[in-house]
C-alpha cells in the first residue's frame, strides 16, 4: 500500500477504496452495499451501527463525459428530497472540481427523554466532482439523523479533500472492513462476496482470473493442529468453485494442484477462457487472526506477473 496515498488517514476516521476511488470517513463507517451499475457506473452505501450514513456514484469515459447533462440527471432524481427541505446553504472550503450543497430538515418530535416535544433536525447534503479532464463524474449523498453527532459540512469537506481518483495508476489499492491491499491497474473486479468471516473478492483480467479470500478468526479453524495449507486445500475442494483441479498441500502454506480425472481434457469454463493453468496460495496472518487465500486462474507463465 506505500505510495498509494497522498495523506494520512488522522484519527477517528478510516479510508475507504474501492473500484479505483478512495476517501476518508468516520471509522466506525463501513461498506454496506456494492453494486455495478449500467454503462461502467459503480455504487456503494456506507453505514454505521444503525442506517445508511453514505452512498456514493460514479462513472468513468476514455472519452469526454457530458457532465454537465449528467449532473442535471442527479439533480433532478434528488429533487423529491431537497425540495422537501427547510433551508439550503451552499458548503465552501472545497477542493476544485467539487461542488456541495447542505440541506437542514426539521420536525416535531420526541426530545431525547421522550417526555416532551422537541424541533429535531436532519441533514443531507449532496455534493457533486467534476474531473477537471472529463473523464470522470462522482455523486455524493450524506444522510445525518438527529441522534448523529457528526457535523455534516465537516464530513462533505473531509471526503472532498481526501478523495482520490486512482485511474491510470500503476497500483490499485482496495480497503474495507478489515481489508487493506492493492492490485496491478490491470485487474478489474468481476465479483465479491462479503460474509461474516469469510470474504470473496474475483478479479479479472483477458479472461484470467485472481481468487482472494480472508477467513476472520483464523484460530477457531486452526487451533486443532491443522495447517493453513490443509484447511485452505480443504476449503477449496469442499467449496467447488474451480471444478477442474484439486489441491492438496506441500508444506505449512504452500498448495499445489492436480487435474480431477473426469477433465482430465478440461473444464467448459477453462475451454471457454483458454485457461488451464493453476497457482495458489494461502498465509496466516498471526497479528491480525486472519487467513488470507489466493488462486490465480491463468494460460501463460508470463500472466503471473501482470
Amino acid at each position: 500500500m506505500d505510495g498509494c496515498f497522498r495523506n494520512a488517514v488522522p484519527d477517528g476516521e478510516r479510508r475507504i477504496a474501492w473500484e479505483g476511488v478512495s476517501f476518508g470517513v468516520p471509522s466506525n463507517w463501513d461498506l454496506a452495499v456494492f453494486k455495478f451499475l449500467r454503462r461502467g457506473a459503480r455504487r456503494i452505501e456506507l453505514e454505521d451501527e444503525y442506517a445508511i450514513r453514505l452512498e456514493a456514484e460514479w462513472v468513468r469515459s476514455r472519452k469526454d463525459l457530458d457532465l454537465a447533462r449528467i449532473m442535471k440527471r442527479y439533480e433532478t432524481a434528488a429533487k423529491p428530497l431537497t425540495l422537501k427541505s427547510d433551508e439550503q446553504i451552499t458548503v465552501d472550503g472545497l477542493p476544485e472540481g467539487w461542488y456541495a450543497t447542505h440541506f437542514i430538515y426539521k420536525e416535531t418530535g420526541a426530545d431525547t427523554g421522550g417526555e416532551t416535544l422537541a424541533i429535531l433536525q436532519h441533514d443531507l447534503v449532496t455534493a457533486f466532482y467534476l474531473c477537471p479532464r472529463k473523464t470522470m463524474f462522482c455523486f455524493v449523498l450524506v444522510h445525518v439523523m438527529p441522534e448523529d453527532s457528526e457535523n455534516p459540512v465537516e464530513i462533505i469537506q473531509r471526503i472532498a479533500h481526501s478523495f482520490q481518483d486512482h485511474y491510470g495508476e500503476p497500483k490499485i489499492p482496495w480497503c474495507l472492513f478489515d481489508i487493506s491491499f492493492s492490485l496491478p491497474q490491470a485487474l478489474r473486479l468481476e465479483q465479491a462476496h462479503v460474509d461474516i468471516g469469510n470474504k470473496l473478492m474475483v478479479f479479472n483480467w483477458r479472461r484470467r482470473r485472481y481468487f482472494l479470500w480472508y477467513f476472520s478468526c483464523a484460530d477457531m479453524f486452526l487451533n486443532d493442529g491443522t495447517t493453513p495449507a490443509e484447511w485452505s486445500c480443504g476449503y477449496l475442494n469442499g467449496a467447488r468453485l474451480l471444478k477442474a483441479p484439486v489441491f492438496y498441500p506441500d508444506g505449512p502454506q504452500t498448495i499445489r494442484w492436480r487435474r480431477r480425472r473426469p477433465f482430465f481434457l478440461g473444464h467448459r469454463e477453462e475451454i471457454a477462457t483458454l485457461c488451464f493453468r493453476y497457482a495458489a496460495g494461502c498465509h496466516l496472518d498471526e497479528a491480525e487472526n486472519r487467513l488470507l487465500l489466493w488462486v490465480w486462474h491463468y494460460r501463460y507463465d508470463d500472466d503471473r506477473v501482470v
